[in-house]
């Protein structure tokens, strides 16, 4: 009678959640979902997506998502996902964040450095192949690795030059391989203005209805005969066996559309616990350290234009990650989120065939509460050390990601030197000491109020006793006498051996800050050792009762996810439509706020009502919304319709969505997509990018 209880809270759970939720795989799909899409509109064979279309895909930098859309290796992606890579290529006299970029001849197209993608040539489920070699074997962690790493090197021989790895889910009973190929001359084609690309800004993010045009044209190139190679002159356009055809003919409310990409991480099993960690403990310091940060560089932004350009990416990525804490724990209180996972887990417990099974899974609970509750105090502190101390000011993450380096390089005149001297101009091409100075001083004064004083690295004790506590004495003698505060003085440290840089003091602030934080690490990693066995026990149990058309969490995987276009219902009654129109981007830009600036002449483009192929009833579609299911890495993913075209892009989420990572809404859960024919739009009549639009439509 247990079990069947629980059977029944699954099954509602399953019934409500439908197949609209899943990060589905790619080796399952035929056999788990091909029924379940068809029945929403699929038109096309599953083996046409698994086996064609994702080869089309690509994973763009291990933290996005992009798509080939012609023959001669032209690929769309996010706007913001190619955001570093224009931020870079840019400077005061080729400003492309605010004036866009559009190459109109190939040898224009501008090498982007740092990028890497990969394309998977083959998504195998070797379960069987695994299953074989464990006959008559014990079959304990050290053996499963064995005979997977004796599968891959097979694989290996067969595919030269490819990465190859297995995945394995489900406690080791699920085993998928992934082939895939890799590139790295990538070169930016065509992007809008940021006022264009990321209309909206903070204000919007997160939210919908949204009116962005989140959109970047990038190419890829390989060798004269076809290979895999870094950056050269004499490099051509790659010929991708598969692209995506590029449809404008729309769609309606209630189409069947689906989004393959390669999501981040998530962790759907999480407990009520871990997930109060993660409201409790990890999201507030978070929260708090960018957020005065963020408005440090806000400032600086927008009184000079050339800081803007510096710290442009810097800050959307530090602002994107901290609003989506914020809507994660405003949502975590109000969907009641812990209160249903420990619903859950009672459930599960209720479920146990005997006594002496739910009471090995109540101290499982148990110890999951206690070793969580144990390292919290420590783990908050690394939170501010991460967030402050590591990423926060610039010059004491150049000291610990580079600084240890510079003593060799002083004596080493060859190749460490030189790599040394590319970090270092890298680095500070977008730094600025004065920016960093306010920020570190903000920061400081946040540790040392918010951190008691055995949490706290050494350097504290020079604040309190020498420093008196004066936080900005203390900070403007670092940058005074150390030769992090600027380029100019590290390269004079460099071409002088004698000078000894650990004796700098910025140096030993980042010897001291490493020294505590390793102190912290231990602390937490032994005190949530406990929670982390349990967590896996856990796990283990609660698999016997999932459905039988599973999914595993998120990895960086290729996955897919499917659902129908549709309207945001709230629970106050009101219902937020599926789309926007270039109108409403009209509307907002006639507000004071800066985030919805928008350029002179989409503003004409808009009262010429010069909309060409892309007029919908006098209008422009902008965005569109679906009920898939997707989270981080997603970003760029395509958004496809049920004969596997592509009709927009994906590129954000709705706030009441910020839980998505744990808990799926499928009534709350929005997939916010960049409608093909604005993207197209801005191609044709905005930047008059003829080569592109012709490129991606007749080809």
């Amino acid at each position: 009678m247990k079990k069947l209880i629980l059977l029944l809270f699954l099954s509602i759970y399953v019934m409500v959640s439908g197949a609209d939720e899943g990060m589905w795989l790619l080796s399952r799909l035929k056999q788990y979902n091909e029924a379940r899409m068809k029945e929403l509109g699929l038109k096309v064979p599953v083996d046409v997506i698994v086996d064609s279309l994702s080869q089309a895909i690509i994973s763009f930098n291990g933290n996005g998502t992009a798509s080939f859309i012609s023959k001669d290796g032209l690929l769309v992606t996010n706007y913001h996902c190619a955001y570093a890579g224009i931020q870079q290529s840019s400077s005061d006299e080729n400003n492309y964040i605010r004036d866009g970029f559009w190459a109109s001849r190939r040898e224009d197209e501008i090498p982007l450095s740092g990028i890497n993608i990969s394309i998977n040539r083959v998504i195998k489920d070797v379960s069987d192949e695994v299953n074989a070699k464990l006959i008559g074997v014990k079959a304990d962690r050290k053996v499963i690795s064995e005979i997977l790493s004796g599968i891959v090197a097979g694989y290996r021989k067969q595919y030269p030059g490819m990465q190859v790895n297995i995945r394995s889910y489900r406690n080791n009973s699920l085993h998928v391989l992934y082939v895939a190929q890799s590139f790295s001359d990538v070169r930016l084609v065509g992007a809008p203005p940021y006022a264009i690309a990321k209309f909206g800004g903070e204000t919007d993010n997160w939210t919908w209805p949204r009116h962005g045009c989140d959109f970047a044209y990038l190419r890829v190139y390989v060798s004269k005969d076809g290979k895999s190679t870094g950056y050269h002159a004499d490099n051509v356009p790659y010929h991708p066996d598969v692209y995506l055809k590029v449809s404008t003919e729309g769609y309606k409310k209630g189409d069947y559309a689906m989004s393959i990409g390669y999501p981040g991480y998530t962790n759907r099993n999480a407990t009520s616990m871990q997930i109060w960690e993660t409201q409790h403990v990890l999201n507030p310091p978070m929260i708090k350290i960018r957020t005065a940060r963020q408005e440090i560089l806000q400032k600086f932004m927008r009184e000079d234009e050339s800081l803007r350009i510096k710290y442009a990416e810097k800050f959307a990525s530090s602002a994107n990650y901290c609003k989506n804490s914020i809507g994660m724990n405003q949502w975590i209180e109000d969907l009641k989120v812990c209160e249903k996972k420990a619903e859950y887990e009672q459930a599960f417990l209720n479920s146990c065939k005997n006594d002496s099974v739910r009471q090995y899974y109540e101290s499982v609970l148990r110890d999951i509460e206690k070793g969580i509750k144990d390292a919290a105090r420590y783990r908050i502190a690394m939170g501010y050390y991460v967030e402050a101390l590591g990423e926060g000011c610039e010059m004491l993450r150049f000291v610990s990601s580079f600084g240890k380096a510079i003593p060799h390089a002083q004596r080493d005149k060859g190749e460490m030197r030189a790599n040394l001297l590319v970090n270092v101009k890298m680095y500070y091409k977008d730094y600025s000491e004065k920016v960093d100075r306010t920020v570190m001083k903000a920061l400081l004064k946040i540790v040392r109020d918010d951190l008691n004083a055995d949490l706290l690295p050494e350097f504290f004790e020079t604040l309190k006793n020498e420093y008196r506590g004066d936080v900005d004495k203390f900070v403007d003698d670092l940058y005074e006498h150390s030769v992090f505060a600027n380029q100019e003085r590290l390269l004079a440290a460099l071409d002088n051996p004698s000078l000894n840089i650990k004796e700098d003091v910025v140096y030993k602030m980042s010897e001291q800050l490493e020294k505590k934080r390793g102190e912290l690490f231990r602390l937490v990693d032994g005190k949530r050792a406990v929670a982390q066995r349990a967590i896996l026990e856990y796990n283990k149990g609660i698999l016997n009762f999932d459905q039988q058309n599973y999914y595993p969490n998120a990895d960086k995987t290729i996955r897919l996810s499917y659902g129908t276009i549709c309207d945001l219902p709230l629970e106050n009654g009101d219902v937020k439509p599926f789309q926007t129109c270039l109108s409403g981007v009209i509307r907002k830009a006639k507000s004071d706020n800066p985030d919805f600036y928008l350029p002179d002449k989409l503003k004409k483009l808009w009262e010429s009502k010069d909309f060409g192929r892309y007029n919908q009833n006098g209008d422009v579609p902008a965005d569109f919304i679906m009920n898939g299911d997707v989270t981080g890495g997603n970003s760029g993913s395509p958004l496809l319709n049920a004969k596997g075209e592509l009709i927009g892009l994906v590129f954000d989420c709705n706030w009441e969505s910020m839980t998505r990572d744990f808990n799926f809404d499928q009534k709350l859960h929005r997939v916010i997509c960049l409608d093909v024919r604005y993207l197209l739009f801005i191609t044709e009549k905005y930047a008059h990018a003829e080569n592109v639009i012709n490129e991606i439509l007749k080809d």
